[in-house]
């Protein structure tokens, strides 16, 4: 049986709370499994501590700006503590029907208080659920991963610290564990499963630094035009910065994206869907992941088209001209040429340098006469004994 979901009702005026939680606790339970919802109630102060302590599945809040009687903080900067602390549905259960100054996003609803604006509440709590419990397994998933990678690596790491050096064991040590940490989610999440072709990309993308395999896009183009796109193939350990260090290079080598057209001698037409005997020699094409020069590149809605990277059309990408995001533009006060549109995670941003070093990391030899060398090696084991 499936655990009860968290509510944290959060308002100034305790009737106002009252009625909410007796209309959410009459109702039935979440999905018909059996449960009903555990609520907690509370005005706007110590929010961060509730967050922290009750760990809510969903929010719902009152939104109101201005100093209220009896307490320190309003709703608004109690959205803040939710956003900032502790990510999960948002209710937002206001008077102030135009008031959105609270941050959009999917996972934040409004509805404006009235008669029948509990029943409106509950509805958007029922809609929530299915997120709710997918955030909670996560957050419980990540708990388990850091309990183990304590229990099981924190004496081995210790070991390899030098105990009279106290920065290290506090810096370093938990930079190993959060190593471990990584490690070990990522290893469950991919046990036994499939991955969806669009799961090799991180977006947005973490870090301001480029990496090998990252996407560019021009920043006055559309997301769904693939001649906007570049894909980076400069080496990852050329392009990170760390303390003083600056980046090797001060251009990216590129692989210019197409749409996707043609795989190998398969014509694609829009329009029209792939034919049975397409779907069946797209199979091996899709498993390498190259077809001759070209690199598929699967579609993330919104984010990435669906294309190709032609890894022989390149160029070179100013660095200075690329915004990494959260301030880390090499460009200064001027606008960025590029932004970074998603990152790609391994074996994928692997598979990326494979498949360059294929087509083009071939050593350069002379035309070799093939016909008279396979002649030479067939002549050679036919006067050869048997082994």
């Amino acid at each position: 049986m499936k655990a009860a979901l968290r509510v944290l009702l959060i308002d100034d005026e305790e009737a106002v709370r009252t009625a909410l939680k007796h209309e959410i606790e009459e109702r039935a339970a979440p999905n018909g499994d059996g449960q009903k919802w555990t609520i907690q109630s509370q005005g706007f102060d110590r929010v961060k501590e509730a967050l922290v302590s009750f760990r809510p599945d969903v929010v719902v809040l009152d939104l109101i700006e201005g100093q209220i009687p009896g307490e320190t903080v309003s709703g608004n900067q109690s959205f803040v503590e939710i956003r900032d602390n502790w990510f999960c549905p948002v209710v937002v259960h206001t008077g102030f029907a135009d008031n959105r100054d609270f941050e959009e996003h999917p996972q934040v609803v409004q509805v404006t208080k009235g008669m029948g604006s509990e029943e409106q509440v509950l509805a958007e709590l029922q809609g929530f659920i299915p997120v709710a419990r997918m955030i909670r397994s996560v957050h419980e998933d990540f708990d388990g991963r850091i309990r183990e990678a304590l229990r099981d690596s924190v004496q081995t790491l210790s070991d390899q610290i030098d105990t009279g050096d106290d920065d290290s064991m506090e810096l370093i040590l938990p930079r190993a564990v959060r190593r471990q940490v990584a490690a070990r989610v990522d290893l469950a999440a991919s046990a036994g499963a499939n991955v969806h072709a669009w799961e090799r990309f991180l977006v947005p993308p973490l870090g301001n630094d480029l990496l090998t395999a990252d996407l560019l896009r021009r920043s006055d183009a559309s997301c769904t035009d693939p001649a906007a796109f570049r894909l980076i193939l400069t080496p990852s350990c050329d392009l990170v910065r760390s303390g003083n260090r600056k980046p090797r290079v001060d251009r990216v080598l590129v692989a210019r994206c197409e749409p996707l057209r043609k795989l190998g001698k398969m014509e694609l037409s829009s329009g029209k869907p792939l034919t049975a005997q397409q779907k069946k020699s797209l199979r091996p094409m899709l498993t390498e992941g190259l077809i001759g020069e070209h690199l598929i590149v699967p579609e993330f809605r919104n984010h990435v088209p669906l294309m190709v990277a032609n890894l022989k059309r390149l160029e070179f990408v100013d660095w200075d001209g690329v915004d990494l995001g959260g301030g880390g533009s090499g460009a200064g006060e001027q606008e960025a040429e590029w932004v970074r549109a998603a990152s790609t995670d391994s074996p994928f941003r692997e598979l990326a340098v494979w498949a360059y070093l294929r087509v083009t990391g071939r050593p350069g030899i002379p035309e070799i006469d093939v016909d008279r060398w396979i002649n030479d090696i067939s002549s050679r084991l036919e006067g050869s004994p048997e082994a």
